[in-house]
């Protein structure tokens, strides 16, 4: 079949996950974080940068750091590494064993349609409609934090203790909007990596919950051991670990070799989950 059957297929599977409402969870979740993260930095913003902030000497309030871009950094995190994870286990732990479970992929490959690009196509589909929610996500969180605290000239961008030794990183409103932007599209390519664990795990069970659960569980896990103190040797090479790599976005200078690194394992860990799936897909006796 010809390209442009293979993107018309994808655009039925995109509208296929259009016109199931439950794949639009994630976005009240996402609303509600917004919310109470507005109503805490709202409430508390002032002393919890001063708390922060206070040790170094700036001559200046540290609330003025308090603006629309900082409050859309700090819903970043907990959107990309918590709601967007169960999102994507959801979609990709249903694509094939969802299916399997409504008889609707005996009727489809009864075509003579094959299943490596069955996988494929759904694949694609998934990352497409990540995508869109990675980038509606990311406009509503700076479009309400602009809103209610306005534009600073300064950008103070918090970091955590292994962004490369630094504290904090002060950066002009534009070098900030490029590393929001960038870190974004990061998480929307690093969050497949973890859709293609998913898509693997839904070409083994024969019901949905299996897959979502074990895609879900999978990923916590590696967010828990990552944090544990004896868990050096492991540590590198955690999927969580890797999807959380947008912080070299916020560095003065791009490391490039951490940034390579980093998009290395994601399409490694992409690769073999979807040959996986290829592979055992491809040899399910379909009932």
């Amino acid at each position: 079949m010809s390209t442009s059957g293979f993107w018309r297929e994808v655009g039925y599977e995109l509208s296929k996950l259009k016109s199931q409402k439950k794949n639009f969870v994630a976005a009240g979740g996402h609303l509600l974080l917004l919310l109470l993260c507005l109503f805490g930095l709202w409430s508390r913003g002032s002393s919890f940068m001063s708390r922060n902030l206070g040790r170094f000497d700036y001559g200046v309030d540290p609330s003025m750091f308090l603006d629309g871009l900082f409050f859309a950094r700090a819903a970043l995190l907990p959107t990309f590494l918590v709601l967007m994870p169960i999102f994507v286990c959801t979609l990709a732990g249903e694509s094939l064993a969802g299916e399997y479970q409504d008889g609707t992929l005996k009727l489809y490959l009864a075509r003579g349609r094959s299943r490596t690009r069955l996988v494929l196509i759904k694949f694609t589909a998934i990352y497409l409609f990540t995508l869109l929610f990675s980038v509606y996500f990311g406009i509503l969180g700076l479009a309400v934090g602009t809103g209610v605290f306005g534009w600073s000239d300064s950008q103070l961008v918090l970091m955590n203790s292994r962004a490369l030794g630094s504290d904090f990183v002060l950066m002009t409103p534009w070098a900030a909007m490029k590393g929001y932007i960038c870190s974004v599209f990061y998480f929307s390519l690093s969050g497949m990596a973890l859709g293609g664990v998913a898509m693997f795990l839904s070409s083994i069970f024969n019901r949905m919950t299996g897959a979502t659960v074990g895609a879900i569980t999978f990923y916590f896990v590696c967010y828990i051991v990552d944090g544990l103190p004896f868990a050096d040797a492991v540590r590198p090479y955690l999927l969580s670990r890797t999807m959380d790599g947008a912080f070299v976005f916020w560095l003065p200078e791009l490391p490039w070799g951490q940034f390579t690194a980093n998009m290395l394992l994601l399409a490694a860990y992409t690769t073999v989950s979807l040959l996986l799936a290829i592979c055992i897909f491809g040899n399910k006796d379909i009932r």
